[in-house]
């Protein structure tokens, strides 16, 4: 960087108002009828009004400001008028010689440059009298200049400053000049902090020439209230982006005893053109208080030194003080939070975890929260979930966000996408085509007809409903707790949710090929193909109704995590297919590459189901899901009775499932499911031999089941409740399944790493020890 002085150590310019109207006479050719001072930190600033009615912004600069800066600033001035016409600055004028600036003498032989700029309408407002929209009227203003000063380059723009936040370190000696005690304390942990934190962090910013001063002095408003202009350029610099809207919520609000609150509005203004990244986001409650800091500094240190100019320097120093106490009383990293939020631009206010939590009980009285105390989720990255306090959980539950939760890849393709075009798939487009056609690729080649949908339930409906048109039987068979949906056809089939009595006539079950407590034992030859021949007693059950289909979840989640040989589901499709049903995969809890070996986790077995429905993790959080069947059973729907979703395969739930099956695919996230969860099992075989608690491990690849039970191999549900609580307090979610609900659920985003793993077996080892 270049070392230039800085203009907060040179003398302000002096001149009287006679020297002043002589400069404009000699080199401008402007006779003034009236010249009107204005406030100014470090150069002398004058409104000019002549005899026929026009008005200027006369600036005797101060003369550490260089002629390379002051050429910097005539071409930004230049560029903004060219990329954005309508943003409201100053345009500068030439002199009489038709220069850009003037140099004229001053007192000790010093050269002070001279310039002449349109007077921009409006009054400067204090800050108390601005409404939210004038506000927000300003956060827009600020990052509009930003943006027209995006593609703008200048030697110059290294001007170092003490103003730029990304100076902070170099205001630590000025901290002498602060005399309380307790505020001087205040400003050095507000620069240690600066040190640890931010500044590693700022050279991986998104950086350029900022404004850099967005303050109340240099912005004006009209009679609405709405920014009409801009009228200083002195401290424009090269800088991170996010630094611009630092200094505007630290300037404009320091003062206001809402300033904290008052910040969303010029946040949101801001972020509704220029959208913050997460690390400038999170930056940012620090930068605003870097800058508030500065000033207080600099102030105690300016008022030292010109105390002639003392009132314009310290004019904004107690607000900067006070907002500094609010934030500190606060806490900051609440603050950075709400600030965050405010990024983000969240369509709901985060409101305390008990206030939200009975907020709920009252709006939502039968939807069920994990864990006696419920966490407050706000937001996910990768493997991590995160509460409202910040503190991060490890996520081995949730099997919805395949790709690990806000994966920048589909965050992208569904905000593009948004953006283009959100309808329904009546009208012809590209996205829904595509992804037919990669789901069919992934498939054997006899299931050849794709219908996207919303959600797991709907495909399952549906799969019914083509079931019994096409077998022209209308009985079913699952698992003894297997879980299909939540619709009344899928509920039917769904033990899981059975109250006692409830099972339909037309539903009849088979035991889950469970090895470990089941009528048949693993260790028993022919254990798998016995459990398979329960299908010829459900068959039987079904009586009239007859035999529809079967429906499979291939890895039985909801039975326990079972995942037995091949040969189980082979030889169930097998007397399926003789008894004249048909075979449904439901893959919405097993499927999109969770047991490492194939995208689908029936292709494990070699069969060929009839159908095969896809779900939660199809748009990775966004609602999506789909039902591949072979095209013949198609037939048997009479041709003028839609199959047709209002909004399943719309374009955006599309994007976010072709983006998906990328990230599936690029990032290796089958081999990844196959070798983290190898060496998550081991790691699990090697606790069982431990802990006398844990009956049994399996499951395959990232979807795993640690099977709590006593000595006589009964289930320890209990146990499992409190195994989740103390997990949950280590910052471990996990789940539980299986009918007596004994079954630790391990089914974590297929990004899960080897020391995530290492991470869960700790504290699952630690949660197991005797106490």
């Amino acid at each position: 960087m270049v070392q230039r002085p800085d203009p907060l150590e040179s003398t302000p310019p002096a001149f009287g108002a006679q020297a002043a109207r002589q400069i404009l006479r000699d080199g401008f050719g402007l006779e003034s009828l009236s010249l009107e001072p204005l406030s100014g930190e470090r150069d002398q600033n004058f409104r000019v009004d002549t005899g026929n009615g026009e008005r200027f912004l006369f600036k005797i600069s101060n003369p550490a400001d260089d002629g390379s800066v002051l050429a910097m600033q005539a071409a930004a001035l230049l560029h903004i008028e060219r990329v954005d016409p309508g943003l409201p600055v100053m345009r500068a004028l030439p002199t009489a010689a038709g220069e850009a600036w003037l140099e004229v003498p001053g007192p000790e032989s010093r050269i002070y440059p001279a310039r002449l700029f349109t007077f921009l309408p409006g009054q400067v407002r204090v800050n108390t009298a601005l409404t939210t929209q004038a506000i927000r009227s300003h956060g827009q203003i600020t990052a509009r200049l930003g943006r027209a000063l995006r593609g703008f380059f200048h030697p110059a723009a290294d001007y170092e400053i003490l103003w730029n936040i990304t100076q902070l370190p170099k205001i630590r000696p000025l901290l002498s000049h602060v005399s309380d005690g307790t505020r001087r304390a205040q400003l050095e942990w507000i620069l240690d902090r600066f040190d640890a934190r931010v500044a590693p962090v700022l050279p991986g910013l998104r950086a350029q020439v900022i404004h850099g001063d967005m303050s109340l002095d240099n912005v004006l408003f009209d009679d609405d209230l709405l920014v009409s202009g801009i009228v200083d350029f002195g401290d424009m610099t090269h800088a991170p982006l996010v630094c611009d809207l630092a200094v505007a919520v630290a300037d404009v609000l320091h003062g206001r005893g809402d300033a904290i609150e008052a910040a969303d509005a010029i946040i949101g203004g801001y972020v509704s053109v220029t959208p913050l990244e997460d690390e400038e986001a999170w930056l940012l409650a620090d930068l605003v208080a870097a800058r508030l800091a500065a000033e207080v500094a600099i102030t105690a240190w300016r008022c030292g030194m010109y105390p002639d100019n003392a009132a314009y320097a310290a004019s904004g120093e107690p607000g900067a003080r006070a907002f500094l106490d609010a934030i500190e009383a606060a806490g900051i990293d609440t603050v950075g939070r709400r600030f965050r939020d405010a990024c983000r631009q969240l369509p709901y206010r985060r409101s305390v975890t008990g206030a939200l939590l009975e907020r709920r009980r009252r709006a939502l009285p039968r939807s069920p929260l994990f864990y006696s105390q419920p966490v407050h989720l706000v937001r996910g990255e990768g493997v991590w979930l995160f509460d409202a306090d910040d503190r991060r959980y490890l996520d081995c539950y949730n099997n919805v966000p395949v790709a690990g939760h806000s994966h920048p890849r589909v965050v992208q393709a569904v905000t593009e996408q948004q953006q283009l075009l959100a309808t329904h798939s009546r009208y012809l487009h590209e996205a829904i085509v595509e992804l037919a056609e990669r789901l069919k690729s992934t498939l054997p080649p006899e299931l050849d007809a794709v219908m996207v949908v919303n959600s797991g339930s709907e495909a399952n409906d549906l799969a019914w409903r083509i079931a019994r048109a096409a077998t022209g039987r209308a009985g079913a068979v699952v698992t003894a707790s297997a879980y299909h949906g939540l619709t009344e056809a899928t509920h039917a089939l769904s033990p899981e949710e059975w109250a006692e009595g409830q099972q339909p006539a037309h539903v009849a079950t088979i035991p889950a090929p469970d090895g470990y407590r089941g009528p048949y034992r693993r260790e028993e030859d022919g254990w798998v193909q016995r459990y398979a021949g329960r299908i010829d007693d459900a068959a039987v059950a079904l009586g009239d109704h007859g035999f529809a289909a079967l429906y499979l979840d291939p890895a039985f989640t909801a039975d326990g995590i079972l995942a037995p040989p091949p040969a189980y589901l082979r030889e169930a499709a097998r007397r399926t297919v003789k008894l004249g049903g048909l075979v449904v995969a439901d893959e919405v809890q097993a499927g999109h590459g969770r047991y490492g070996t194939h995208l689908w986790s029936f292709q494990a077995s070699g069969i060929t189901p009839d159908m095969v429905v896809m779900g939660k993790p199809m748009g990775n959080g966004f609602p999506v899901a789909a039902l591949v069947v072979r095209s013949q059973l198609l037939e048997a729907i009479p041709g003028d009775v839609e199959l047709f979703s209002t909004f399943g395969g719309n374009p955006v739930a599309c994007a976010a499932a072709l983006a998906v099956l990328t990230v599936i695919e690029d990032e290796g996230l089958l081999a990844n499911a196959a070798k983290v969860g190898s060496y998550l099992r081991q790691g699990l075989l090697t606790l069982a031999g431990r802990h006398p608690l844990v009956g049994d491990i399996r499951g395959e690849g990232l979807l795993l089941g640690v099977e709590l039970a006593d000595e006589a191999r009964r289930p320890a549900a209990a146990h499992a409740r409190q195994v989740t609580e103390a997990m949950r307090e280590r910052g471990i979610l996990l789940g539980t399944t299986g009918p007596a609900g004994n079954v630790l659920k391990i089914r974590p985003p297929l990004v899960f790493r080897h020391e995530h793993a290492d991470l869960l077996l700790q504290a699952l080892d630690e949660v197991l020890a005797p106490s």
